[in-house]
């Protein structure tokens, strides 16, 4: 009896130990080789399934992507804008021109276009041309053929069950801020439909400007909360089953239990 007890104790114990390792979702294709053309298809698949959000990693939507902080930003003139309640949509087109790997320098590099909207209020104190600003109003900003060049820095750190997960390091990017750019500002002179439209005219003429000053900060954001979710993504599936293009040794570092290996 109690030879079946023990036998029933190890073969539980060998299946938690497989169940804790989380099946892929089917749209995660690992690659098999190096080359861009694998990374790019891979994230080109990846995309529209990752920003729906997957419950059983811990990982939420991303789009929308909800801004959990207000963002305050200078426009032209000393004009202070801050954005308030603000959702940031179109994360799911983004589209990867090519995705690189420099495997001697541990970096992923992504060059990627999307068509993004941002929606919110938004509050404005200063002066623009000859009106004085003071007022709260609804915020859309429709932004075309965003270009994003996004360097990934990671490693990969075993765990204490000799499992590799991939870390970021660090990250940096460059954006263009579009082909196209619309604003749409209401209620910017208080009570003044026709004044309005004209200082929205002026920042529209700007737009490039404008969002650089106010694109800035929100993509700032986006793409840090993003770094985040990818981290989550990394901690809850191994190296081996996001990869099959093995590494040698020295890729390999043993995870640091004073900084939980971050």
């Amino acid at each position: 009896m109690w030879s079946r007890v023990l036998v029933f104790l190890v073969v539980c114990g060998s299946a938690r130990e497989t169940w804790q390792l989380l099946p892929l979702p089917d749209y995660i294709h690992p690659c098999e080789e190096l080359t861009d053309e694998c990374f790019t298809k891979a994230t080109m698949d990846a995309i529209p399934g990752i920003v729906q959000g997957i419950p059983e990693a811990n990982i939420p939507p991303l789009d929308p992507l909800v801004l959990e902080r207000n963002i305050s930003m200078n426009l032209p003139g000393g004009v202070k804008m801050t954005f308030h309640n603000g959702k940031l949509l179109g994360l799911r087109t983004c589209v990867p021109n090519k995705v690189s790997s420099k495997r001697e320098k541990r970096t992923f590099i992504f060059d990627i276009t999307c068509n993004l909207t941002i929606k919110g209020r938004y509050s404005v104190n200063g002066r623009l041309l000859l009106f004085n600003l003071d007022t709260d109003g609804n915020a859309k900003i429709k932004i075309w053929n965003q270009h994003i060049r996004l360097d990934v820095v990671e490693k990969v750190v075993t765990n204490a069950k000799g499992e590799g997960h991939y870390k970021v390091n660090s990250y940096k990017f460059k954006a263009d801020y579009g082909t196209d750019l619309k604003l749409n500002l209401t209620n910017l002179f208080r009570n003044n439909p026709v004044i309005s439209a004209n200082i929205l005219d002026v920042l529209n003429a700007n737009a490039k400007h404008v969002a650089q000053e106010m694109g800035g900060p929100i993509l700032d954001y986006a793409i840090g909360y993003a770094m985040n979710v990818t981290q989550k993504f990394f901690d809850a599936y191994t190296y081996d089953q996001l990869s099959k293009v093995p590494l040698t040794e020295d890729f390999f570092v043993k995870e640091d239990k004073t900084d939980g290996g971050s």
